[in-house]
């Protein structure tokens, strides 16, 4: 599906979902996160180094040394987790772009699967580089574990967004049988 062809409806309702598959599929990634945090004491996500990196690029840097040591600033917490549902919801809108709205008919994992391994190329590339971590993370202490790390979260992610489809799928079709 060309979303520059689609009429305003089609538009519309691929918006929607993806918000309503972006949000529920990063929820789902933040539960399972929480979860190994708990269970494995796997540590969390620094979303305000996301929101921090974010709000230099307004001031023009784009690459740090370290986000770790550049300053903190104001609001850096909020904006890094409204990202990162924000990033959630693109994702969903680049499947569903791809795929059209028939995916929501009948998902698939393989779509979702597909966009959550490409899309692992943003931190390995362009986040982690600006933020001092170099290239796939390669001047990080561990970056095979950091490697890793994105692997996982961007799969688990695929797994949110298919049973995110799949869920909502069978919502439309009770709700179009009553």
């Amino acid at each position: 599906m060309n979303l520059a062809l689609a009429n305003k409806d089609d538009r519309a309702t691929l918006l929607i979902l993806s918000i309503v598959l972006g949000v529920a599929a990063t929820a789902f990634l933040d539960v399972v996160n929480y979860l190994q945090h708990i269970v494995l004491d796997k540590p969390l996500t620094r979303y305000e180094f996301i929101g921090r990196w974010v709000i230099y690029m307004t001031d023009g840097v784009f690459s740090h040394e370290s986000i770790k040591t550049a300053e903190p600033r104001k609001g850096e917490l909020l904006l890094g987790w409204f990202g990162h549902y924000a990033i959630g919801v693109g994702f969903a809108l680049l499947m569903l772009v791809f795929t059209g709205l028939r995916w929501i008919q009948k998902p698939s994992f393989m779509p979702a699967f597909i966009v959550g391994f490409a899309t692992c190329s943003i931190p390995f590339f362009l986040m982690y580089p600006g933020m001092g971590y170099g290239v796939a993370g390669l001047h990080t202490p561990n970056p095979a574990m950091l490697q890793s790390k994105v692997l996982l979260s961007h799969f688990i992610f695929s797994v949110g967004l298919y049973a995110a489809g799949w869920l909502l799928s069978r919502r439309i079709q009770d709700a179009c049988n009553e």
